[in-house]
């Protein structure tokens, strides 16, 4: 009987020393703090996508229409009817203002000219025919065209005349006959509309190539980007690997939806960089790629080293109090483990000890910025001295190491609007056009953590559009 008393009374001792020797491996796992990691990783932004209306508004077009094509630019002597004396010079002149709009399908140019006729010779003789008060009156030409652009990035247009309205009848009186030139004056414009439209053709297509435009852009967006000077100088560039685009007609404006395919890329020496891509040829966007806003994707990191060596500039030395406790910092280390990113924290003073605390950052986006969360911490003790001082450095670590920490992570995000300006219509670009950035807006902000670096992967909503300031004019033309 006594031997299975005894024999049960061994297994109850192996199993309460079982019991304790757990609870002090657990307790003494979980008041360890958290091993650092010893892995790099490798990260790259995916393919970042801008598209850029490019706009000439209609009044641009039209301004330098006006002043390309101004005075009188046809001349012409014309017989009323085959085998009869009545001849007439007839002056075309443009002195009211074109007006280009848009009708959504096609761009509508109204074109007012002003009629001169003179009777010089009649049935009557050319004394009585220069008695005969000269005729002057007002036609609207209107014209249309459909708009494409040519494999140059230049507007093309096929003007066609659409109508011709008179605001009054062009009728001369010759003794006591009258005569309406409006079939005569009709065909002789008829004859030059040829040369017209060809003229309104050939100028559109000079003065609304986008190619330089959109060439400079396309270079500059390629060109070195500097973002950060310490430690050390660290530049962006963007890649562009494709570009296409499509013509929009808007009520006051002929937009080039353009989309620019580019990668990011991290420079730390911009001496041997690749030569930039040239402009390709244009091609056409499919339906589904038409777009207003740039996805833009990128790339930064900080290093451990640097923000332990900014955390303990500002913070060593500190002292903090609570319940009569004081508590100085000595040193403050950031590392990332298998819990996110921990904080050790070295203290002097009442309590000398190191503190861990371990939380994620993430990424806040209803507030656009880095925030660390659900901080713990790895110590766990009945004394309450310890405990005070455990309480005092995990509200500090929280209140005021995070908040320090987060602008540091943050810094990337301030400049983006920076970035995009920097990238687009710099120098003589930006004489010739306006850039305008809006919406903009971090979606997305993947953190990553390895031995060394904290990396932020950025994926950036932004609405831009250029839109051309003038198009010089230059020598005015006449048809004759």
């Amino acid at each position: 009987m006594k031997k299975p008393l005894i024999a049960a009374g061994i297994v109850i001792a192996f199993v309460v020393s079982g019991l304790f020797l757990y609870r002090k491996i657990d307790e003494s796992s979980r008041n360890k703090p958290p091993e650092p990691l010893t892995t790099e990783v490798s990260v790259t932004a995916p393919p970042s996508t801008f598209n850029l209306p490019v706009h000439i508004e209609t009044k641009t077009l039209a301004a330098y229409l006006n002043g390309k094509i101004r005075g009188t630019f046809l001349r012409k002597n014309l017989r009323l009817r085959k085998g009869e004396k009545e001849k007439i010079a007839l002056a075309l002149t443009r002195q009211n203002d074109i007006v280009i709009n848009s009708s959504g399908r096609e761009l509508v140019c109204t074109f007012p000219l002003t009629v001169d006729a003179t009777l010089l010779d009649s049935r009557f003789g050319k004394t009585l025919s220069g008695l005969v008060k000269p005729l002057r009156t007002t036609i609207i030409v209107t014209l249309s065209t459909p708009i494409a652009l040519d494999r140059n990035w230049s507007i093309v247009t096929r003007f066609r005349i659409r109508n011709i309205r008179w605001l009054s009848e062009p009728v001369v009186r010759i003794g006591p006959f009258k005569k309406n030139l409006r079939p005569a004056i009709t065909e002789a414009l008829n004859s030059k509309g040829g040369k017209l439209t060809a003229m309104l053709d050939r100028e559109i297509y000079r003065a609304a190539n986008l190619q330089s435009t959109i060439s400079d852009v396309w270079h500059d967006l390629q060109e070195p980007i500097l973002v950060s000077r310490k430690p050390a100088p660290v530049w962006i560039r963007f890649h562009c690997s494709g570009i296409r685009g499509d013509m929009v007609l808007n009520r006051n404006d002929i937009t080039c939806l353009t989309r620019i395919d580019a990668g990011m890329v991290m420079l730390t020496d911009t001496t041997a960089i690749a030569v930039p891509n040239p402009l390709p040829p244009f091609s056409r966007l499919l339906p589904d790629e038409k777009s207003t806003h740039s996805v833009i994707n990128l790339y930064a990191f900080t290093s451990f080293d640097e923000i332990n060596e900014q955390l303990n500039g500002y913070l060593r030395g500190k002292t903090l109090s609570k319940k009569g406790y004081n508590v100085t910092i000595t040193g403050i280390k950031t590392y990332a483990s298998k819990k996110g990113l921990s904080i050790g924290v070295s203290t002097d003073r009442d309590i000398r000890g190191y503190l861990v605390t371990s939380g994620k950052i993430i990424f806040d986006a209803p507030s656009q910025t880095m925030k660390v969360k659900k901080f713990d911490y790895a110590l766990d003790t009945g004394n309450a001295i310890v405990r005070t001082g455990d309480e005092l450095l995990h509200e500090f670590v929280r209140d005021t190491v995070a908040t320090r920490l987060n602008v540091k992570l943050d810094t990337l995000i301030e400049k983006v609007p920076g970035i995009i300006s920097n990238a687009i219509a710099k120098g003589k670009t930006g004489k010739v056009i306006d850039l305008r950035v809006d919406s903009l807006r971090v979606e997305r902000c993947d953190i990553l953590l390895d031995s060394r670096k904290v990396h932020l992967l950025l994926k950036v909503d932004a609405k831009a559009d250029l839109r051309l300031k003038g198009i010089k004019p230059g020598k005015a033309l006449r048809v004759y």
